[in-house]
């Protein structure tokens, strides 16, 4: 401990201080707590060293205020001391010489208080980044004790008793507004619709024929919809266009979100089947899913999926202000950050994952790769589901000043996502079709890739799929 001759007031506050400091440590537990107090407070008296666990909850606010308290009661005591020799006529030169020294004392005792509390903010980021770390298998875990839960204790959910399910998850900077508007064209009579909004909204649609004309029926809530004979009779197609809580979210986070939603809509059980469609990075989203919970998922079909890592997403995620002056916000993110150092960003020391850090360094090849390896049962339950990668693609059409005509000719990519990324052929025989589609779109400032979703003949591969599934489970 450093004492301060002459003023033993001053050393009476710091052997108060010393003992706040420890209890600070004491409650806390943590080690990079007691590190960051005893590099910065060894000069004026000693901290503990060591903690016996590492929280990952510290209240920084509370200990900076602390400090600041800290810093007041150090002015006081100066201010005491002052006040004492104020009262004499004269003061003598050793006099003079102690408010000196003891001001020095004072200000260099308030800069290592300063400074300790400005290196608390970085504590403060570290613990953020920690906590958000280990949040995210925690709310994997939830889902699935909650679905667990459901399961053996029989809880229905709004939804249980459809069989045959269609989930749309939309890609990045999007809603699933388009989806909606194409699974209307593609549902049958006796389907119902549910479209789930990013700002908690829900709407429910129901669908009939009328002389052969197909009526898209909007219902105003769930018991009005529990009335309506498509929601009694359950034999049609229940259709969910599911917004992300955030619309650039990680594919993890999308999965833990979606899975739980589902379960509480009574949809996580053995005789419900989920088809899968997904447009952009929702194809990411959609796989994530089908990894996750393969004995739910039936099939998958994906349109403009960047299953490979994406110059795009690189380029938007290490420049993001340039990618935020063209109206896109690489730095939308929830709660969720990976493990993988390298599928991270940060805004200001505080690290996150989202869609745009997955495409810059992330082919989906990776994970699929470590999964065979590590789980082969669940590999092998995605190969036995039906996953489909459909390619946009465009016409060119070129004049030909020689021969005075005009070619025409498809363009390799939609010109955001290759077609060799769209129909993930990294991802090797996981695949079971590959088609391809054209839309319009003219160039990156009307790219062909955001008329995909709403593209005929996109509406007829899912009509398709959704027929054939359902004959498979009739």
């Amino acid at each position: 401990m450093s004492y301060y001759e002459g003023c033993p007031e001053l050393n009476t506050v710091l052997d108060k201080h010393k003992a706040s400091a420890n209890n600070i440590l004491s409650d806390a537990q943590s080690q990079l707590l007691c590190d960051t107090f005893s590099e910065n407070l060894a000069y004026l008296f000693s901290t503990s060293k060591s903690a016996s666990g590492d929280m990952l909850s510290v209240n920084i606010e509370d200990i900076k205020a602390t400090i600041n308290t800290w810093k007041s009661e150090i002015d006081e005591c100066y201010e005491s001391f002052l006040e004492k020799l104020r009262g004499k006529d004269k003061l003598t030169d050793e006099e003079q010489y102690k408010i000196i020294i003891i001001g020095n004392a004072v200000r260099e005792i308030k800069q290592i208080y300063g400074r300790l509390s400005e290196e608390l903010d970085e504590v403060e980021l570290k613990f953020q980044n920690t906590v958000r770390l280990y949040r995210s298998p925690i709310r994997s875990a939830l889902a699935d004790i909650s679905m667990l839960y459901n399961s053996e204790n029989k809880v229905k959910g709004d939804f249980s008793g459809f069989e045959n399910v269609s989930v749309y998850v939309h890609g990045i900077e999007d809603t699933g507004k388009k989806f909606l508007d194409s699974a209307v064209e593609a549902a049958e009579s006796g389907d119902v619709l549910i479209y789930v909004m990013r700002n908690g909204e829900i709407e429910y649609r129901t669908v009939s024929v009328l002389n052969g004309k197909k009526i898209v029926k909007k219902v105003d809530d769930i018991e009005k919809l529990k009335q309506e004979k498509q929601y009694e009779m359950k034999k049609g197609r229940l259709h969910i266009i599911y917004d992300t809580e955030h619309k650039n979210e990680h594919r993890q986070e999308t999965s833990d979100d979606l899975a739980q939603k589902l379960n509480k809509m009574g949809l996580i059980n053995n005789s419900t089947k989920i088809d899968m469609f997904a447009h952009s990075y929702g194809g990411r989203r959609s796989l994530q899913f089908a990894v996750d919970y393969p004995d739910n998922v039936r099939s998958i079909t994906t349109v403009g999926t960047p299953y490979d890592t994406n110059l795009l997403a690189k380029s938007a995620n290490s420049a993001r202000w340039i990618a935020e002056k063209i109206g896109q916000d690489p730095k939308n993110t929830s709660d969720y950050i990976d493990f993988n150092k390298e599928n991270r960003n940060d805004i200001k020391g505080l690290e996150y994952s989202n869609a745009y850090t997955d495409m810059s360094s992330e082919p989906l090849s990776e994970d699929i790769h470590k999964l065979k390896s590590a789980n082969p049962q669940i590999y092998d339950k995605l190969q036995k589901m039906e996953i489909t990668a459909v390619a946009g693609y465009r016409k060119v059409v070129q004049y030909n000043p020689y021969a005075r005509t005009t070619i025409e000719t498809k363009t390799s990519s939609d010109d955001t996502v290759s077609i060799k990324s769209q129909h993930a052929e990294i991802l090797g025989d996981l695949i079971d079709k590959r088609p391809q589609i054209e839309v319009k779109g003219n160039g990156v400032t009307d790219p062909g890739h955001i008329y995909e979703v709403e593209d005929e003949d996109f509406i007829n591969i899912i009509e398709e799929v959704n027929e054939k599934q359902k004959n498979r489970s009739s």
